[in-house]
């Protein structure tokens, strides 16, 4: 199954930019190049993001890899995590490291010796820190006495953080298996087969802790599938994305950004270009609207924001799903996904810019780091990112 997905991976990297060009476009025939859109200048910009820290993370001993040396020019969303007044961050090459939020010194670290392509889940009761490998194995660490708990290797490896709730660590790996292992001990507990095209993204959807009777996952055959985390009952599911092309890469329909919920609202989006919102009292579907993204919502009011494939970034009403707005400045610079920072949004690029955009789509202002940027993460006023270049950076707004 290993083969399998490397194989996979391979055809889709190879491929997807043919898959974004247009409709009835040939595998044949070379794709026009896109040039990343040139940043304007931002006239009277406006003060957002204050800065509190910048790590350059050390690295670990998994600089190689059955012989085959770390590709710099992989771009693995290796995300951040938090836990009390910590930040917990991993290297590409297998050092975790938890750092104090105000300040940045580091607190400790695990070297766990291979190369890391899923980053840090984790539990803040038990104080459970998860990381994934290339080789498929996960790893957790006791954040309390900084020792790895229990390694396990899965037939597939995984490109998003493991979900840690319930006594479960929950890992949607890239073999369309979702697997449920024992916080305790690593023993697997259940797993779930997903159905599993044959071409798609390489990416995989973080998954969502609902409630405690509730886990939501993202898949490549374009459903969200909702999931007892206990027992693994599959509770229901929906379709959100939809083959729209002949050939295998048009045809192509993975939810890949993490389902957002908003009150009793659910949302999802896929790379076939379904955004959908759904009841979850009712369990009926709110409203279809037509966005193809790979990244995760944000909600800003009664706003629905996101980032398209081809870099524009646009607002719906999260009730009705109509169109409220679209910034198109930014095209074809490889977003990540648009992020909530108090009156604002911000959403970053393949330079490591920060872009600042205020709730009609104007861009106010922008912040600037070492390396692209994968994805945003906001929490308690602070906004956290990592960059392909291993900085971690921290912000107040």
């Amino acid at each position: 199954m290993k083969n399998h997905n490397l194989v996979k991976t391979a055809l889709v990297s190879s491929l997807v930019v043919v898959s974004l060009v247009g409709a009835g476009c040939s595998k044949s025939i070379k794709p026009q190049e896109r040039k990343p859109a040139k940043l304007i200048k931002v006239d009277n910009a406006v003060s957002v993001l204050n800065p509190m820290a910048k790590i350059a993370l050390p690295q670990g001993g998994g600089r190689l890899l059955n012989k085959t040396a770390i590709n710099k020019k992989d771009v693995i969303d290796l995300q951040v995590a938090i836990i009390d007044r910590t930040l917990i961050a991993v290297s590409r090459s297998g050092l975790v490291a938890a750092y104090a939020l105000h300040g940045g010194q580091m607190l400790w670290s695990v070297d766990i010796g291979e190369a890391v392509v899923s980053g840090v889940g984790v539990e803040k009761d038990s104080g459970t820190v998860v990381v994934g490998t290339r080789s498929g194995k996960v790893v957790a660490i006791d954040a309390n006495s900084q020792a790895i708990r229990w390694q396990k290797t899965l037939p597939s490896s995984s490109l998003a953080p493991a979900l840690v709730a319930h006594d479960r660590v929950m890992v949607s790996a890239n073999d369309g298996v979702i697997y449920a292992l024992s916080t305790q001990t690593g023993q697997q507990v259940w797993q779930f087969n997903a159905q599993t095209p044959e071409v798609s993204l390489r990416g995989v959807a973080t998954p969502l802790y609902l409630d405690g009777q509730t886990a939501v996952f993202g898949t490549a055959d374009g459903r969200i599938y909702a999931i007892n985390p206990e027992i693994g009952r599959p509770l229901w599911n929906r379709r959100v994305g939809r083959a729209v092309g002949g050939s295998q890469v048009h045809r192509m329909s993975d939810v890949d950004g993490q389902p957002l919920v908003v009150g009793h609202h659910l949302y999802a989006i896929s790379v076939s270009g379904q955004l959908t919102g759904y009841d979850t009292t009712t369990g009926q579907t709110m409203f279809t609207a037509s966005l193809a993204s790979n990244k995760s919502l944000t909600a800003l009011g009664n706003l629905l924001i996101g980032a398209s494939l081809d870099g524009d970034v646009v607002a719906f009403d999260r009730i009705t799903g109509q169109k409220m707005w679209e910034n198109s400045e930014l095209k074809y610079r490889k977003l990540t996904n648009p992020i909530a920072i108090g009156n604002y949004v911000a959403v970053g690029d393949l330079d490591g810019v920060i872009h600042v955009l205020d709730n009609s789509g104007k861009i106010i202002s922008r912040t600037e780091t070492k390396g692209r940027l994968t994805s945003l993460h906001a929490q308690n006023r602070h906004l956290y990112t990592q960059t392909t270049d291993g900085v971690v950076n921290v912000w107040q707004f």
